[in-house]
Order: structure tokens, then C-alpha cells, then sequence
């Protein structure tokens, strides 16, 4: 049994997969099987899969078709062998001792999840950035939970390695759901874990940000489903938990930055109900405005709550002017 699976779900990413591949099989941790996920390309992305794992024998390929990218990482999932589990987005790359510093800090410290800085790496611009620095070394789930909700961690399920057994909990996908499906599969991993501890090192994943990606491509309908509907997931997995009650302000968060990713998207259908939405939250958890991907939000939610036409006006300026991103 290896003791690390890499799931890498695939779709239309041939552009980038020879570059994601290459880390994958040159990692310094050998132990490891690679699953790679072709979820009804069209393009050249099936050639090349099938190219590397002619050359590796640790890389398993699963094809199938499309049915989005939560199907298509719980399809990897029911796959993979590993006592860890870490999810590999296709476009996307490791430094080579990755899964190395991972596993070792995983052992040391019995964790569930180990949570490890990246780097956003911008295409067109060349420009880098690092991830948030989270302060803390170890958490409790709802502890990180919180961080991640009040914008000190991050929701991306390719942030952190973690254990296989966790998804024998009722861990849950949902058919379909490419906006958002990170923060509920993360919501629940980080519900059923016990430790999870951070590794303090360089970036060990360079998350690659591109117009075609499912996160930047055109804005449309669905999109526009997913994000309304991610929170509600989040908040249905966990209303019958005992902690429930006392996570009311972090669900606002996670409906408010929703919210606040349809307006950046110029989404201004039911802008003004979401608006009003979003007000009564902060109404309630004044505090959360201190949280600066909600504070620049905070006067757009005033002004929808009172005129849609004043709403939509200064939301077409300022992120014209980038004030709102």
C-alpha cells in the first residue's frame, strides 16, 4: 500500500499537464501513486496521461465522463490506496520534495491534515504571490474552521495533505459543483479531523491562475448556482453537529464572501436580495467587517440594501477602478 495517492482530476488542460506530470513523478517521496483522473477531455489531455503512465507504473488513469470536478476527485478517491490523500489540481505543480516535507510532518505529528503554504503564480503578468501566512502551528477542526471562514486560511482542497480515513466518516460530493466544491469537500475534512498542523516552509505548490480556468473563465448561470448554493451545503453538513450554535458568525462569513463573488462577477440578478442579505449579517456580526475581503464589500451592501440602481452604479465603478475584485 503506498503510503501517499496524488489525485489529479483532468479536463481540457493539455496546455498545462505535461508541467503538472513532471512534478509529480519527480517527487523526492517515491512512495507514492499518482491517479489521474481524465473526466471526458477532448483535447490532447487523454495522450498525454496515457503517455506518462506507458513510462511510470505508479500512475493509475481512470476515464470517464464528464461529470464535473467533485465527481471527478470522488472518483480518484474511491481509487486511491494511500494512507494520506492529496488532491492535485491538473493545471497546476509541486516542488519536488512536496509530498517529502508533507508525509514527514504528517508522521512526526500524527496529524490528519497538514496544511502548507503556495504560490499563486499569475500567467499573464508573471507575477507571484504567497499564500496567506497562518499564524498558528496546530488547530483543533473548528479552531481552523474559523480560520479558514474569517479569510486567515485557505479553502483549497490542494492546500493540505491529508488522511485517507477520513472519508470513511460520510464524507459527501456533490454531483456536479465546480464553484465552491472546494469549501464544502475542505468543510468537512476539517470537521472530521482531529489535528491538523502546519507546515512552516517556502511555497510547496504553485497554484497557476489562468483566464480558462473554472474559476476565471466567463461568468454564467450555473456559476452562478454553485455559488449560491455552496453555503447552504456547508451550513445543511453541518446543522446537526454540536457545534453548530456556536459557528453562526463563520456560515455568515461564508454566505457574505458568496455573495461577494457574484458582485465582482458583475452578477447583478437578485444583487439587491443579496445585498440586503449580506447587511443584516454584518448588522448582526458588526466585527466581520474587519475582515478586508468583506470590508470592501460593506458600502456596496448599504447602498444595494436601499437603491438597486445606486448598487449597481458603484459596483460597475469601483470594479472598473479595482477597488472591488
Amino acid at each position: 500500500m503506498p503510503a501517499v495517492s496524488i489525485v489529479i482530476p483532468v479536463y481540457n488542460i493539455g496546455k498545462y499537464l505535461e508541467k503538472c506530470l513532471d512534478s509529480v513523478v519527480a517527487q523526492t517521496f517515491p512512495d507514492i501513486e499518482i491517479i489521474v483522473v481524465n473526466d471526458g477531455s477532448t483535447d490532447n489531455s487523454p495522450e498525454i496521461i496515457a503517455r506518462y503512465a506507458d513510462k511510470d507504473s505508479r500512475i493509475v488513469v481512470i476515464d470517464k465522463s464528464n461529470e464535473g470536478l467533485a465527481y471527478a476527485r470522488k472518483s480518484g478517491i474511491e481509487a486511491a490506496r494511500g494512507t494520506y490523500i492529496y488532491h492535485l489540481d491538473g493545471d497546476d505543480y509541486l516542488e519536488f520534495d512536496a509530498i517529502e516535507l508533507l508525509y514527514r510532518k504528517a508522521k512526526e505529528e500524527d496529524a490528519d491534515m497538514v496544511v502548507f503554504p503556495f504560490s499563486l503564480d499569475y500567467i499573464e503578468s508573471g507575477k507571484s504571490e504567497r499564500s496567506i501566512e497562518i499564524a498558528d502551528e496546530h488547530f483543533t477542526n473548528t479552531e481552523f474552521f474559523s480560520a479558514i471562514a474569517f479569510s486567515k486560511a485557505h479553502w483549497g482542497v490542494w492546500s493540505y495533505l491529508h488522511k485517507r480515513s477520513l472519508y470513511a466518516n460520510g464524507v459527501t460530493f456533490h454531483k456536479g459543483l465546480n464553484y465552491g466544491e472546494d469549501v464544502f469537500l475542505t468543510t468537512q475534512l476539517v470537521y472530521f479531523s482531529s489535528r491538523i498542523s502546519v507546515l512552516k516552509s517556502k511555497p510547496l505548490l504553485h497554484y497557476i491562475i489562468r483566464e480558462s480556468s473554472i474559476t476565471n473563465s466567463r461568468f454564467n448561470e450555473k456559476k452562478a448556482r454553485d455559488i449560491l448554493l455552496y453555503p447552504s451545503l456547508v451550513n445543511d453538513f453541518l446543522k446537526d453537529k454540536p457545534e453548530y450554535g456556536s459557528l453562526q458568525k463563520e456560515l455568515g462569513a461564508i454566505r457574505i464572501q458568496a455573495n461577494n463573488t457574484l458582485l465582482s462577477k458583475r452578477w447583478f440578478k437578485d444583487a439587491r436580495t443579496l445585498s440586503r442579505e449580506s447587511h443584516a449579517i454584518l448588522k448582526q456580526y458588526p466585527d466581520l467587517k474587519r475582515i478586508p475581503q468583506i470590508k470592501a464589500f460593506h458600502k456596496l451592501f448599504t447602498l444595494y440594501a436601499r437603491s438597486g440602481l445606486l448598487g449597481r452604479l458603484y459596483a460597475q465603478y469601483y470594479i472598473c477602478k479595482k477597488k472591488i475584485k
